[in-house]
């Protein structure tokens, strides 16, 4: 995402008046990287995982909408079932979490109301400590307010609401009388801090004098909440909520953010579990769904093992608030086909118009560095096959009910010697290379400018010479981490109310037990899948999770073991755990396996006709946010080298996290650098970057 984002931003306007030419060089048949999807049997999606849009994803759903507006499918291609970019993606604002009760688990669903505006609107300034201090005093004022506006019952879940103005916390059950009188003993102060607050300006209130008013109610309020857990146990999801909240108030109080110039990045060495500890949270909240969720959704485990929960803290409260408090339209955007058709095709059709040129089945081998390791002075690559009409001649698109989709491996009658890839992983790092030749650029000749979109695991092994002799890229690859994920695809002959599910029938429920601590219902996706009418699916699971993979004796990855090893914790999951979720799809022998669609009924039942993955190649590997290692990436054009540029969200461009949001800002901030080496200045058109 990050390459192709620089290449959009570079493509603005009359490029050809700025450079000669924007080329994309590719290993394989397809884009996306990591957010690559295609087609398998039957037309089924399959991807490398769950994929979700965050409503504060603004740049990356201000380069979707530019990328549908500029296709115009309404007029060019009125047959394809997705036009526009709000036809891509909708909302998705239910988000479940498994709990642990009595000594069972318990999944529970909060629903989070839409605000107002959509995504990728821009004018949005940026997030501070300030905005995160408003808004959590603002919730916690209306979380008591509404206590004492409605009875409520005991026992159930805690279920959060806003409007385009506010956000409220409503205990839909969950409370008491007991915690509606002590929390309005804080309001009325709350209130005064909340009004304060909002009309700052600058000598009227300085930030140390919020944080003063602050403390008495923060220790008020959260030993009112622990009084009242105590007595009544149905009330301990809203207090675990409310401890978390406060906690991180207590922190940006204690640790004086609001005056420090660093603002959220002044505590990123510290781990976000230890920060909350520090500033006394209670262990059980820290331990809670809401917590064990949070860190599932960014992949929080180093080296992939979950009793290793570790996250920057100050990229994790700035995330956590930002997700919660400032969310465009919907907390989450689900994609309405693969992330391949619905943020990649779109991509390349709109480059490809531009007159970008695309160079698939070009794997990087090796940069090297030129004399004075100055810049860099070759790119080799080998040429894993040669399309029969040649490099521009190549189609990697098919058609799947009518949307342009990737295939699961290259269209073979489009190349010269099919035979020499076929049965071959052309996206696998330990594939056999039969490659059809081999071909170097060279600087001055072949390209002015390189930008460098792989994933960080692949940097040692492509940029060694990098790594050897710049201490920055040494630092850089030792020290910010990456993690291993594993995943799941289950097509099911029952819908999941069928399955016993009673939550809302599209949700995300996560924090649950490993190996697949996330499930997410994905049935909206069959309409755009193409099963035989004999056994077509009624449902659509998706399961991920991190990955600790066991290297060999020789201390490497073995693909083949992983992917094995996938398999059978897959086939554990279903029979042990799964009937938490879906007590209709098991029995006392454990999953009922005749669930599984495999497009023929006559067909014996199991794993073998579902899709899992074992993400452990070096280009998959999800980029962490562990503490202390902001220190240590790279700006994208602070590379230390002349006419090197780099992209990815393993790069330091403001959201040092693993997500697509972070891709796209390194990617134009890429171009940035790119226009500034080459002495070219912005098109009059170009976004804000």
């Amino acid at each position: 995402m990050a390459a192709l984002s620089a290449a959009l931003e570079l493509s603005e306007g009359r490029w050809r008046d700025r450079f000669e030419h924007i080329t994309v060089y590719q290993r394989g048949w397809r884009l996306g990287g990591k957010g690559a999807s295609s087609r398998g049997p039957h037309g089924r999606i399959e991807e490398h995982g769950l994929h979700l849009l965050l409503g504060i994803f603004d740049e990356t759903f201000d380069s979707m909408r530019r990328c549908y507006g500029e296709l115009d499918r309404r007029r060019t291609d009125p047959a394809s079932p997705i036009l526009t970019w709000d036809d891509a993606v909708a909302p998705a604002n239910h988000v479940g979490l498994a709990d642990r009760e009595r000594g069972q688990w318990v999944p529970w669903v909060a629903s989070f109301s839409g605000t107002s505006g959509q995504p990728g609107d821009g004018g949005a300034r940026p997030w501070t400590v300030l905005d995160l201090v408003v808004r959590s005093v603002r919730l916690l004022s209306d979380f008591y307010r509404s206590l004492a506006d409605r009875p409520v019952a005991n026992g159930g879940s805690v279920y959060l609401s806003s409007s385009p103005t506010r956000r409220r916390a409503t205990a839909a059950r969950g409370s008491s009388g007991t915690l509606r009188h002590a929390g309005l003993t804080g309001v009325a102060l709350l209130l005064e801090v909340l009004r304060r607050v909002e009309t700052f300006q600058g000598a009227d209130l300085v930030p140390s004098r919020v944080e003063a008013a602050l403390v008495p109610i923060l220790e008020g309020l959260s030993a009112a909440c622990k009084n009242v857990v105590d007595a009544e146990p149905g009330a301990r999801r809203t207090y675990e909520l409310v401890e978390l909240l406060t906690a991180n108030l207590v922190g940006v109080v204690a640790d004086r953010l609001l005056t420090n110039p660093d603002g959220f990045a002044a505590i990123n060495h510290l781990d976000y579990r230890e920060w909350l500890l520090h500033h006394g949270i209670d262990w059980a909240a820290l331990e809670s769904a809401w917590f064990r969720g949070m860190s599932d959704l960014v992949f929080g485990y180093e080296g992939g093992d979950t009793n290793r929960p570790r996250f920057s803290a100050g990229v994790g409260l700035q995330l956590a608030s930002r997700m919660f408090f400032s969310y465009s339209g919907s907390l989450f955007w689900r994609m309405q086909a693969g992330m391949g058709e619905v943020v990649f095709a779109p991509l390349y059709e709109v480059l490809k118009a531009r007159g970008v040129q695309f160079r698939f089945f070009h794997r990087v081998d090796a940069l090297r560095l030129s004399d004075d390791r100055r810049s860099i002075r070759a790119i080799e690559l080998g040429v894993q096959a040669e399309p029969e009409r040649g490099q521009d001649g190549y189609e990697p698109l098919v058609r799947v009910k009518g949307l342009p989709c990737w295939p699961a491996g290259p269209i073979l009658e489009q190349l010269h010697d099919p035979d020499r890839v076929a049965g071959i992983d052309l996206e696998s790092f330990w594939s056999p290379r039969r490659d059809a030749s081999s071909t170097t650029l060279e600087s001055g000749r072949d390209f002015d400018v390189v930008v460098f979109g792989i994933s960080l695991g692949m940097v040692p092994h492509v940029c060694s010479e990098l790594v050897t002799h710049a201490p920055r890229w040494h630092s850089m690859v030792e020290h910010v981490g990456t993690v291993a994920t594993q995943s799941l695809q289950l097509w099911l002959r029952a819908t999941v109310r069928e399955l016993g599910w009673r939550g809302p029938e599209q949700v995300t429920v996560s924090g649950f037990v490993e190996p697949f601590d996330t499930w997410a219902s994905m049935g909206h996706l069959l309409a755009l899948e193409d099963w035989p009418a004999s056994d077509r699916p009624r449902a659509i699971a998706y399961f991920c999770s991190t990955l600790a993979p066991n290297p060999t004796p020789a201390g490497v990855v073995d693909p083949n073991a992983e992917h094995a090893a996938v398999r059978e914790r897959a086939r554990q999951f279903l029979d042990r755990d799964i009937g938490v979720l879906w007590p209709g799809a098991a029995d006392a022998q454990g999953f009922r396996w005749e669930l599984l669609c495999n497009g023929s009924p006559a067909d014996t039942p199991g794993l073998d006709h579902q899709y899992w993955r074992a993400n452990v190649d070096p280009s998959d590997l999800y980029v962490q946010s562990l503490p202390g290692t902001d220190r240590y990436r790279i700006r994208p054009g602070d590379t230390g080298f002349d006419n090197l540029v780099i992209a990815g969200d393993w790069t330091d461009c403001g959201l040092n996290a693993g997500c697509i949001e972070a891709a796209t800002r390194s990617g134009r901030l890429a171009a940035a650098a790119v226009r500034e080496l080459a002495g070219a200045p912005a098109p009059a058109n170009q976004p804000h970057e």
